[in-house]
């Protein structure tokens, strides 16, 4: 039994196993009985039995339409196929298949009520995570979406949510219903879905409109296994996070990555799922005030591998380590069971070895190697330029600890430029909200001072437009990290002061101060997130602005065949 208040709520009850597609059916609720007897075994306990969410609910991420068809096959399992709903597919009609789904989304839609009352910070669904199903048909062993319903009760309630997706398989139904949200942003790190289903999440699916940066897809090569999946969990999330400025996370922990699940190619361990959930409630703590709606999702291997993944979420919620040894008597418990369906012996370790014990051959190098090198030319899509050189010359940590700065003090009168801010002149001043990333203006700050104190060969240079004691705008470069010349590292307003020409007059600053070559790489991610502009806009200011500072305009065929918008520009030096 669980004894400290702050352990995360588990949700599970009598009506969960009732999610059954039948007995040979791969999403098998077999997985409940070691999987809810393992958490049993750490400390958890079930505290919210989920009960079917009502049609009122449901609407708020599928359609009336699509609601009425599944209760005609809940209630005649053999009527005609529909809306991608009937046998011999993923997805076969069962009795009482309405109740049983909306239960898996009352549970989500609970907890998440739950942990905005306050009751709770942390939330663990186990039987949720069902991240396929989209507003009018259902898909991939999901019949309703308990992830994007979770998120649309956040929503609701005016809260903006960063949802991460950890299942083999692309979050496609989540990422579908929000993607023209510009208060979601869904990261998913999936197979690649030119080999595996559901065929989408390519990087390349960003988002719509306004929206367009929010739509986050890190595709892996078969046989890729922790070497490649980890770094990129551990660096991207959190980097967007930071910038992003979520209110509550909702995150699928589906563990089909795991090198021993036979509907997928991955080779992840148990150990990288704990790391990564480890993560996730890192950043909750970090810019959410700890709020955290964790689902379980995907998992084919139900004795040796679901339960043991489970754990680590709760484990990871509830800031407690992993124990080195599963228990003897689950293990003794279950062992027969397992055998009889092929999932024996039972591991002795939450942890698994590294990549689980297989060996690494070529196949696997070369699936990790270009996996890491996609990454990284997603990240640089995806992520500012300002964060990015940043993290990289260590000038900040995504997930470092808290700054503070003095107050901001604003004279609302026409802002001077200050041709080349120091660090004297920056420590009597602040920096104001939305004029850089990160969201957390003390936290640009801290990066504009340790810009300005490396002791580098050749330092950052900052330009600032300075109203009363606050920074209100800011142009930087920094030298190239190969190469010669500097980059454009950072050029950004403050909202109540655009549209006033003041970026231009930044960088026309910046391009006197650097006088050599001057380099500009733009792309969806240079947005403001709490208001952003549709995509098309954004980047015909960017070109225009660029333009007229005399950058040379090219399309850099890497990132553009993921950013069709992104900009390659360069300046030459100076001839005065």
């Amino acid at each position: 039994m669980s004894n400290r208040a702050s352990d995360p709520l588990l949700v599970f009850g009598p009506r969960s196993p009732t999610y059954d597609f039948g007995p040979a059916h791969p999403l098998t609720p077999r997985r409940f009985g070691p999987g809810i007897d393992l958490l049993r075994a750490i400390g958890a306990e079930p505290g919210l039995a989920p009960e079917p969410a009502g049609d009122g609910d449901l609407l708020l991420s599928h359609t009336a339409e699509y609601i009425a068809a599944v209760r005609r096959l809940s209630v005649d399992p053999l009527g005609p196929p529909q809306a991608g709903i009937g046998p011999g597919g993923d997805n076969p009609s069962f009795a009482g298949m309405h109740e049983a789904g909306a239960m898996v989304a009352g549970g989500s839609m609970r907890a998440m009520e739950a942990i905005l009352r306050g009751d709770v910070e942390h939330a663990f669904h186990p039987g949720g995570g069902l991240h396929h199903a989209m507003p009018a048909r259902a898909s991939g062993f999901c019949i309703y979406d308990d992830p994007a319903l979770a998120i649309a009760v956040a929503r609701k309630a005016g809260l903006r949510v960063l949802y991460v997706d950890l299942d083999v398989h692309h979050g496609d139904g989540v990422q579908a219903i929000h993607s023209s949200d510009p208060g979601v942003m869904t990261i998913s790190f999936h197979e690649s879905g030119r080999y595996l289903f559901p065929g989408s999440g390519f990087a390349n699916e960003l988002g719509e409109g306004e929206a367009a940066g929010t739509s986050i897809n890190i595709p892996f090569e078969p046989f890729a296994g922790e070497d490649a999946w980890l770094p990129w969990v551990r660096a991207i999330p959190a980097t967007l996070a930071a910038a992003f400025r979520p209110d509550v996370i909702v995150s699928q922990h589906g563990c089909d990555s795991h090198a021993w699940d036979p509907l997928a190619h991955l080779q992840v361990t148990t150990t990288a799922m704990g790391e990564a959930a480890r993560l996730v409630d890192r950043i909750a703590h970090r810019h959410a005030d700890g709020r955290w709606l964790a689902t379980g999702g995907g998992g084919y291997d139900a004795y040796r591998v679901v339960p043991r993944a489970w754990a680590q979420v709760w484990l990871a919620g509830a800031h407690r380590d992993a124990p080195r040894e599963t228990p003897v008597a689950w293990r003794e418990r279950w062992a027969a069971e397992a055998a009889r369906y092929g999932q024996a012996p039972l591991p002795e370790t939450f942890d698994d070895p590294p990549h689980a014990g297989m060996l690494l051959d070529e196949r696997s190098h070369d699936a990790d190697n270009a996996s890491s090198m996609r990454a990284a030319v997603i990240a640089t899509v995806v992520s500012p330029a300002l964060l990015r050189e940043a993290a990289s010359r260590g000038w900040w940590q995504p997930l470092g600890d808290r700054t503070d700065q003095p107050s901001v003090e604003l004279a609302q009168g026409e802002p001077s430029i200050v041709g080349d801010l120091t660090l004297e002149l920056l420590e009597r001043l602040a920096l104001a909200a939305r004029t850089i990333p990160p969201a957390d203006p003390a936290e640009g700050r801290a990066i504009i001072r340790a810009a300005l104190a490396d002791s580098g060969a050749m330092p950052a240079t900052v330009i600032a437009a300075v109203d009363g004691a606050t920074i209100v705008g800011i142009a930087m470069a920094a030298p190239r990290s190969h190469g010669h010349g500097e980059a454009l590292v950072a050029l950004g307003v403050a909202p109540d002061y655009r549209r006033q020409g003041l970026a231009s007059r930044l960088l026309e600053t910046l391009i006197r101060r650097v006088g050599g070559e001057l380099e500009a790489v733009i792309t969806v991610a240079e947005r403001d997130p709490i208001a952003p502009l549709d995509r098309s806009l954004r980047a015909s200011i960017a070109r225009r602005m660029l333009e007229r500072a005399g950058f040379e305009i090219t399309s850099p065929p890497a990132l553009a065949a993921i950013d069709p918008a992104a900009i390659s520009a360069w300046r030459p030096a100076r001839r005065d």
